[in-house]
C-alpha cells in the first residue's frame, strides 16, 4: 500500500515498472519518467521509488557518470531525500507510538527493507550525531531507539 501511496502522490509522472531493466539497475529517472525493475520485491520497489523520486525533486540533468564526483555528490542528495519521505523522524515515532520497536517491525509497517532502514538511520546518525531531541522525543540512532521526553 506505501508504494502505491507513494505512486499516487506524483501522478503528473510515468512510472513504469519494467521487466528489461539492466542488470543491476534497480531504477532510472529521465525526463518525468520513473522506471523501476519489475522483478523487485514490492517493498525493493518502495525503496528505489523513493529514491528515484528524490532525483525528480534534486537532480538536474543527466548524472548517470559516477566517476564524477559533483555526480556522486548528487545521488547522495536524491537517496537522502527518498530516506527523509519514506523513513521519516516522523514515521519513526510514530512507529515507537504504534508499538513497533524491532527492525522486523519498522520494516513491515513502513513496507521497506531493513538494508534501507539501516542505511537511513546511518544517515541521520552522520547528520545528527547520537540522537536528536525531535518533537518531544529523543531519538536515538545506535542502536535506532525513542523515547518520550518528559517535563
Amino acid at each position: 500500500m506505501a508504494y502505491e501511496t507513494l505512486k499516487s502522490q506524483y501522478q503528473q509522472l510515468s512510472i513504469i515498472e519494467d521487466p528489461n531493466m539492466p542488470k543491476g539497475l534497480s531504477g532510472l529517472y529521465r525526463d518525468n519518467v520513473i522506471f523501476i525493475n519489475k522483478h523487485l520485491t514490492y517493498y525493493e520497489k518502495h525503496c528505489v521509488l523513493a529514491e528515484e523520486l528524490g532525483h525528480h525533486e534534486t537532480t538536474v540533468g543527466d548524472i548517470t557518470n559516477l566517476t564524477d564526483t559533483k555526480n556522486i555528490k548528487l545521488e547522495l542528495v536524491a537517496r537522502t531525500w527518498g530516506y527523509e519521505k519514506i523513513v521519516s523522524l516522523d514515521k519513526l515515532i510514530d512507529c515507537y507510538n504504534k508499538g513497533f520497536t524491532t527492525v522486523e517491525d519498522i520494516c513491515l509497517h513502513l513496507e521497506i527493507t531493513p538494508l534501507y532502514l539501516h542505511k537511513a538511520i546511518e544517515k541521520y546518525n552522520q547528520r545528527y550525531g547520537m540522537f536528536i531531541d525531535y518533537k518531544g522525543y529523543q531519538i536515538f540512532f545506535d542502536p535506532l531507539n525513542i523515547k518520550k521526553e518528559f517535563f
